[in-house]
């Protein structure tokens, strides 16, 4: 027994100095007892009191070490179904998500033809103004659309997101804006007489008066009074005045000293930059006088840099109407604008929000406006009477249009993304999405945040026609799509998501040309077979990619939850505690890639039935378009007087009603073809009637008439009967006056008003009321 008690007593030490000091007594206690056998000694109550303690303390930690083992292989045996689940889960994601899209039955494969640079560009150009505006103005109501749709089926609505600077293109512009700057290698066209710098100057006195007023007036609208009025001596306008007529601007040729030129814009684009760093909208006109005065001082004319300059800072600080002012000012100029020029220009109208603008400003950048953008433009006749201009027309990238040969602009990278920006930010998506196909074509790096708003707008709005083009672009260069996945320079894996929606959204709203093999579609099977086998092996490669990719980030998401999971197991605490929050950890691992599964699904049957209700309105309305042609036909087929535009083209009635009526009415011998030839000369009695009455009215009361026609130019005939009735009642009211004052009672009245005659007597009177009366009796 004392042996147990001394094993109990240091298996539960705890190793501080007296528990070592009475464990190690018993153990000589009881080591002694079974060696030498020596007299009995007397049990002592602390004796009794240790073994006792030490043996309850050594059952519990017995039992407990018991339950320790068992929940620590209870925890291994769910960490080991976590994982299994996890693997499981991402099998199964590729099977019902990714790998679906190869093996179903549906969808076919996009148009593998590749778009075109110049045919994408020409499309964009030859879009109407007014479906632009109408599809601004709609925006708001087709996304309230989508966004119940979402929340119909459980989903979170999106947002409209607003990006800022730093996630847009304008980085880009300014780096290309420094770049030009350092660049001496660029043509600059420059006034080289007299003539033209005397034109530059007044053109540049002019800008500063526009500024100003623009400035007034902006203030004047936002502030009203609070600031000198404009031709007062205390104004900015008059103060520049002042300066300019000391004699400024008094600027010298720039080719003079070239050197010279390149640093005094420099300093005049450095000054300009730091009053705008410094803008208050509240002084304003303090800030635009400034601008001013330094582009009437300084030493050149200001160049084109400078005005890229000042179009940018303006539209970042959303000055929109001074922007506006710099802008005709180059349009009017002869400056050669740069890469950084048009950059400026389309995130004007971008930040804007001018679509007919920006719209405008694409069609004059690639000769779709004989206007051009100001690179080169010469007329016809021009270019058939000089041989460097026919030369010039052959080799360079021009356009005819208007009896004018009109210089492109290169589309270059740059210029692509800040279009793709703008088509984006004014919701024209299918034209984003082709132009991103051929940035794609091209094999340039477009920016991973304007792919986000491009991915993110498409799914918001529920684009799938943007989304088909988009996967088209995608397989049709698949090396560049596959560098774009698993590339150095990858996409993130919240990109992926998104390309993995629209993938989805691609799916399950394309579906599979019924194409038979029989023998007169034989070869377009074939046709048809051989090009889906030569391309299902990029779409393979695609899916493997977003898998690959997708199941990376989560297997580096379940190593980060399993660590945290260990850590909380280590930490200090209860068990259960510790436990439970291991627990939470690993539902969290297996959990989140299930719940993007299902919204991934969720997200295809949304697109789906967008997809349908889409369709179900195109048919319908080219069921209505069918209709009204076969309506159209029929009315050209009868017979002029029996021609029922009410009849055919009247909506209440079925087709088949329509149609019905028309083919008896036209039909010679049928009661309806006689009960029509009735109304017919009913209609023409009728119309042959209200001819007759508005002869007999008066011109004017006939005019009065006419002008109260409706929308087919008829005017009823009731509306005719009523106004002749009321002509004829008029008429004979007038025909009674005349008939009550007859010529000898109008010879009798003459007689009463002679001289004299008002002293006559009341007999006289009473004998001229009987005449009168029996006058009127005799009549």
């Amino acid at each position: 027994m004392l042996g147990l008690w001394s094993m109990a007593a240091q298996l539960r030490a705890c190793h501080c100095r007296a528990c070592l000091r009475g464990a190690n007594s018993a153990a000589r206690r009881a080591t002694t007892s079974a060696r030498s056998n020596p007299r009995r000694r007397k049990l002592l109550a602390s004796d009794v009191f240790t073994a006792c303690y030490s043996a309850i303390m050594a059952t519990a930690a017995v039992i407990d070490a018991g339950r320790k083992d068992k929940r620590r292989r209870e925890l291994d045996r769910e960490l080991a179904e976590a994982r299994s689940s996890l693997a499981t889960l991402l099998e199964e994601s590729q099977s019902r998500d990714l790998a679906k899209v190869i093996t179903s039955a549906y969808p076919s494969l996009p148009d593998s033809s590749p778009l075109e640079k110049l045919a994408v560009i020409k499309d964009i150009c030859k879009l109407e103004p007014d479906h632009l505006r109408r599809l601004n103005a709609t925006r708001k109501s087709r996304f309230k659309t989508r966004n119940d749709l979402r929340k119909m089926f459980g989903l979170p609505g999106w947002k409209i997101l607003e990006y800022g600077i730093e996630h847009s293109t304008l980085s880009r512009c300014d780096e290309v804006m420094d770049a030009e700057a350092k660049d001496l290698s660029l043509v600059h066209q420059e006034a080289i007489d007299e003539e033209g710098l005397a034109k530059v100057t007044g053109m540049i006195a002019d800008l500063t008066d526009r500024l100003l007023t623009d400035a007034y007036w902006v203030s004047e609208a936002e502030v009203p009074g609070a600031h000198p009025a404009l031709e007062s001596p205390d104004s900015a306008r008059t103060m520049i005045r002042l300066v300019r007529s000391s004699g400024y601007p008094s600027y010298t040729h720039p080719h003079v000293d070239p050197m010279e030129t390149i640093e005094q814009r420099a300093r005049l684009n450095e000054l300009n930059v730091k009053i705008m760093a410094d803008w208050a909208r509240p002084r304003r006109e303090h800030y635009v006088a400034k601008i001013c005065y330094n582009l009437l001082v300084c030493g050149v004319p200001p160049g084109i840099q400078n005005v890229n300059a000042l179009i940018l800072g303006f539209s970042l600080l959303c000055e929109h109407k001074l922007a506006d002012a710099v802008v005709e000012y180059f349009h009017s100029s002869s400056m050669r604008p740069t890469e950084a020029t048009f950059l400026c220009l389309l995130h004007h109208y971008r930040m804007k929000k001018d679509i007919v603008r920006f719209h405008d400003l694409v069609r004059r950048l690639f000769a779709y406006d004989s206007a051009g953008i100001g690179l080169m433009r010469r007329t016809a006749d021009d270019v058939a009477r000089d041989p460097s201009l026919r030369a010039w027309a052959k080799t360079a990238d021009v356009r005819f249009v208007d009896g004018h040969y009109v210089e492109r602009a290169p589309l270059t990278r740059n210029l692509a993304e800040a279009m793709m920006e703008g088509l984006i930010d004014f919701d024209l998506l299918h034209e984003a999405a082709r132009l991103f196909s051929v940035c794609l074509a091209e094999k340039w790096t477009v920016s991973k945040d304007l792919m986000w708003k491009l991915f993110h707008s498409c799914l918001t709005f529920l684009d799938t026609a943007s989304a088909r083009v988009i996967v088209g672009g995608l397989l049709n260069n698949i090396d560049q799509a596959s560098s774009l996945l698993l590339g150095p320079n990858a996409i993130g894996p919240g990109l992926v998501r998104q390309l993995r929606h629209l993938l989805n959204m691609w799916q399950a709203t394309t579906l599979l040309p019924d194409v038979t093999a029989d023998d007169g579609a034989n070869d377009v099977c074939q046709t048809y077979n051989a090009r889906r086998r030569a391309e299902e092996s990029n779409l393979d490669r695609l899916v493997t990619a977003i898998w690959t990719k997708e199941t990376w980030h989560h297997a580096t998401h379940t190593t980060l939850w399993l660590k945290q999971a260990t850590r909380r197991l280590s930490a200090d605490g209860p068990l259960s505690e510790r436990l439970d929050k291991a627990h939470s950890a690993l539902d969290i691992a297996v959990n989140r890639p299930k719940e993007k599964m299902f919204k991934a699904e969720r997200i295809q049957r949304v697109a789906r039935l967008e997809w349908l209700r889409t369709e179900a309105n195109e048919s319908q309305k080219k069921i209505l378009d069918f209709e009204a042609a076969i309506c159209s036909i029929l009315a050209e087929q009868a017979p002029r007087e029996l021609r029922d535009a009410r009849l055919l083209f009247n909506p209440d009635l079925s087709f088949k009603t329509r149609t019905a009526l028309a083919l008896a009415i036209g039909t010679p011998g049928t009661v309806h073809h006689e009960a029509a030839m009735c109304f017919a000369r009913s209609r023409e009695i009728d119309w042959q009637l209200k001819e007759a009455l508005l002869q007999a009215l008066p011109l004017a009361l006939a005019q009065d008439l006419l002008e109260t026609r409706n929308t087919s130019g008829d005017v009823p005939l009731g509306r005719i009967l009523a106004r002749f009735e009321q002509y004829l009642a008029e008429f004979k009211v007038d025909e009674d006056k005349e008939a009550r004052t007859s010529p000898l009672a109008r010879l009798l009245s003459g007689l009463s008003l002679l001289p004299g005659s008002s002293g006559s007597s009341a007999a006289s009177q009473g004998t001229y009321c009987s005449v009168r009366l029996m006058v009127v009796d005799a009549d």
